[in-house]
């Protein structure tokens, strides 16, 4: 009865070794990769005058979720945060992301809104050609009327905090695309705003800038460029607009949107996120199709001419 008893015991035991191991197993094992998406739209900027506020970010928002879902994203991987979301909620978003990236997943960051340019402070590097900094504009940006190089617009993300987080997701293995529908109002001139482009210049904000970092200079690839996808709506000089698309719909028919994010959203269905410069080459053949000589989408990133995914 004794040995009988022994080796009752001893089947328990084994029975729970073989359990443990397959749940450390189970827990060891990695995840499965996934495209994933974090998709923001700036309208309102509720310390800001209202004039300079925008109408088709929200919107843009919209239709590229909508064309991420048939390129087979799952709804539970696409965030979206629209109408305005602050500094903090984006940069959380962000974080968040960073921390459920793994190896193989692909990833789509994408911003609508406003963009402009602030002095980059003294020591920072990579060191921008015109001494200023390019920012995106959160729905909390408040004016500042600082001096030179001590300036800076509060709350703002700048350029190499968006480039920093992408060089972490890239080291964790994914791969990113990032779209911007904005631009940093390097071509505009003070108080030209029309309410229809995506830019803020820094004078109306209370940035005063000397005449030598107040120069329009070319957009360059700076830092990292591996593993990411970058797609501009235009060139550091050229203004981006959002308009009432498609052009020549009635009104019932027509939505404020940007003109770079509605031609990207509307061929991603069929070009899908696999070969980055003909899906470029796509949106400037639309553009001439449409007369628009300008602003002129722009692409960088080591797998710009790959054609990888």
């Amino acid at each position: 009865m004794n040995q009988i008893w022994r080796l009752l015991c001893l089947s328990k035991l084994q029975l729970s070794w073989h359990l443990l191991t397959l749940v450390v197993l189970i827990m060891a094992a990695p995840s499965q990769a996934a495209d994933k998406a974090l998709l923001i739209g700036v309208d309102r900027y509720p310390q800001l005058p209202q004039r300079l506020w925008l109408r088709g970010p929200s919107n843009d928002v919209t239709l590229m979720r909508s064309a991420l879902l048939q390129q087979g994203f799952a709804e539970a991987h696409i965030q979206t945060l629209v109408d305005a979301p602050s500094r903090a909620q984006i940069l959380a978003a962000m974080q968040a992301m960073l921390a459920h990236t793994t190896p193989g997943d692909r990833l789509l960051f994408y911003f609508a809104g406003h963009g402009s340019q602030q002095p980059q402070p003294a020591g920072r590097l990579p060191v921008e050609p015109d001494g200023l900094d390019e920012v995106l504009l959160p729905a909390d940006v408040a004016a500042w009327d600082g001096h030179g190089s001590q300036a800076s617009i509060a709350h703002a993300i700048v350029d190499d905090e968006i480039g920093a987080w992408i060089d972490a997701l890239v080291d964790r293995g994914a791969v990113v695309w990032a779209l911007f529908d904005t631009c940093h109002a390097a071509g505009m001139t003070r108080s030209t705003s029309t309410g229809y482009e995506r830019a803020i210049h820094p004078h109306e904000l209370g940035l005063k800038l000397s005449g030598a970092s107040a120069k329009t200079a070319p957009r360059q690839s700076r830092g990292r460029q591996d593993g990411r996808v970058l797609l501009f709506a235009g060139r550091s000089h050229e203004r981006v607009r959002e308009e009432w698309m498609p052009r020549g719909a009635n009104l019932a028919q027509a939505r404020m949107h940007g003109v770079f994010t509605w031609h990207v959203a509307s061929l991603l269905p069929e070009l899908g996120m696999k070969d980055p410069e003909a899906l470029l080459a796509a949106v400037r053949q639309r553009y001439e199709q449409e007369q628009r000589s300008q602003p002129l989408p722009m692409l960088s990133g080591a797998l710009a001419n790959t054609g990888k995914h």
